[in-house]
């Protein structure tokens, strides 16, 4: 059975204003506010079916070198490029002069998975670091939980990229999406939450007394907060987390 994802609740951003010299007074939480939007726009509306064939198709092709390309890996890249499809294909986002890529930001960082821009939110933009979920049946037990949040062994991970300044160097937000494509919400927020508070350090990004906000978007359970303090700076920095269930 396809989840019925009638229960996100949209945020209400401000009307978009006409005026570029009234835009260009808007605050980053007012941005935030409209980006969250279409995001969860997304999400809601579309049918878990389309993600589920496109999953299955990802599967079926042949690994050119198996070595170096996961099976794990090419659904998340094919999920990534589906949202950016999507994005630029509604009207509304499109209207309101959004743009979304995937291209690295700066020889200082990576490479983002997705970055939202407007020609008004000058100098800024938020970007999302995307990670696939659903490798294995016990969250707390999968590599991909490591991949999110920090994997000691390779040192790197989701999380961990925006806390060393690769990712958002210079502003005090960021975002991850897990894609969840076996497992349930709850379950997995909670074992992301628990690796978040045991690599918790100074080197990796504290996370400050606020520490988590539950629900953070709109009320929505598939969202949360992190707040932390970065490696480097001493800044307090927060990450918008994302969870879209692909896997009913």
């Amino acid at each position: 059975m396809i989840e019925d994802k009638k229960y996100i609740r949209l945020p209400k951003p401000e009307e978009f204003l006409d005026s570029r010299m009234q835009l260009r007074k808007l605050g980053d939480n007012q941005w935030k506010q409209h980006i969250f939007f279409h995001i969860l726009k997304f999400y809601k509306e579309i049918d878990n079916n389309q993600v589920i064939n496109l999953i299955n198709k990802e599967k079926r092709k042949p690994q050119a070198n198996k070595e170096k390309r996961k099976p794990r890996a090419e659904i998340e890249e094919a999920i990534k490029k589906f949202i950016v499809k999507q994005l630029k294909n509604d009207k509304r986002f499109d209207t309101h002069g959004f743009i979304v890529n995937r291209e690295p930001s700066s020889e200082h960082s990576g490479f983002y998975d997705l970055k939202f821009e407007h020609s008004d939110w000058r100098g800024k933009y938020f970007s999302f670091e995307c990670k696939n979920l659903g490798a294995a049946s016990k969250a707390s037990t999968t590599s991909t939980i490591k991949e999110y949040v920090y994997n000691k062994s390779t040192q790197d991970g989701g999380v961990y990229r925006y806390m060393i300044g690769k990712y958002a160097r210079d502003f005090n937000f960021g975002g991850m999406i897990g894609f969840i494509i076996k497992g349930e919400t709850d379950i997995i927020i909670e074992e992301i939450i628990k690796k978040l508070h045991r690599v918790s350090n100074d080197n990796i990004g504290k996370l400050t007394d606020k520490s988590i906000v539950r629900n953070s978007i709109e009320n929505n359970k598939n969202t949360f907060n992190s707040i932390h303090i970065r490696a480097k700076g001493n800044k307090e920095f927060t990450l918008h987390h994302i969870m879209m269930n692909f896997s009913k």
